[in-house]
């Protein structure tokens, strides 16, 4: 018999929606890898449920053992319930979302700043091939999904407890404080300085924009300049390249 009560499942299943996600300052972490990489972390987890087929499991106990941590055990029915996903994995965290560092951005060697980058997918995408290429930290602007969201936590695979995570109101303010404190901040697009012949400033960043219409005009007219992806004169039903993949290929040239 589960012993979490009919309102905890109520607060949980709401955190799916980043209204229930404000008002319990909390967020749902799902699949045993994710669980166990946030627990190795130093995640702030609140609290961890898990089916009876899952629960003893070897891995999942030694990750809890060494954080401390137990599971509360409830039934399938249950699981699926609170799940965001149509397959549960049969384990499913909540976490507390962090405050804000208020960290000193511009002090840091490599950024990555998204522009209305609206698919929680590509967002978690982005979040994690940053922390692989060794970004120190991704800034949001308007438009951009939810670093909390469940699609983006699961699309991140961890990297986003290796990363410092920002939100701002006004890129476009917000990047010209920067390039007037030397940071060389330039935009991904169609057209620009070919990527393979870029050589990011000791401090720079990077902005991806948004899936249908790129970086925002106020940006762009904010920004250093322009860096750029070639593709193949023979590619002509392609249009554009998406932009967890564009955004990856520029950071693993970001040395």
């Amino acid at each position: 018999m589960s012993a979490i009560t009919e309102r905890r499942i109520k607060e949980v299943v709401s955190m799916k929606r980043k209204k229930g996600r404000m008002e319990h300052q909390s967020y749902l972490v799902e699949g045993i890898r994710l669980v166990i990489s946030a627990l190795i972390s130093g995640t702030p987890i609140v609290e961890i449920f898990a089916t009876p087929d899952v629960i003893g499991g070897e891995r999942l106990a030694k990750a809890m053992a060494r954080a401390g941590k137990s599971a509360v055990e409830v039934s399938n029915k249950i699981m699926a319930k609170m799940s965001d996903t149509s397959t549960p994995s049969g384990v499913l965290a909540v976490a507390s979302v962090p405050d804000p560092t208020h960290a000193c951005i511009s002090c840091l060697s490599k950024v990555l700043v998204l522009d209305g980058v609206q698919d929680p997918g590509n967002v978690g995408a982005l979040i994690r091939s940053a922390a692989w290429f060794g970004v120190e930290a991704v800034v949001a602007g308007p438009g951009t999904a939810d670093y909390f969201a469940p699609k983006t936590v699961r699309a991140s695979m961890g990297g986003m407890w290796d990363l410092i995570l920002e939100q701002v109101d006004f890129l476009p303010g917000f990047i010209a404080t920067n390039i007037r404190a030397g940071v060389d901040v330039q935009f991904a697009d169609m057209t620009g300085l070919p990527v393979t012949k870029w050589s990011p400033a000791a401090h720079s960043m990077l902005v991806i924009g948004s899936e249908a219409h790129g970086v925002s005009e106020e940006v762009r007219s904010a920004c250093a300049g322009s860096i750029t992806i070639p593709g193949k004169d023979k590619a002509r039903a392609v249009e554009s390249l998406n932009a967890a993949v564009a955004g990856s290929i520029l950071m693993s040239h970001w040395q």
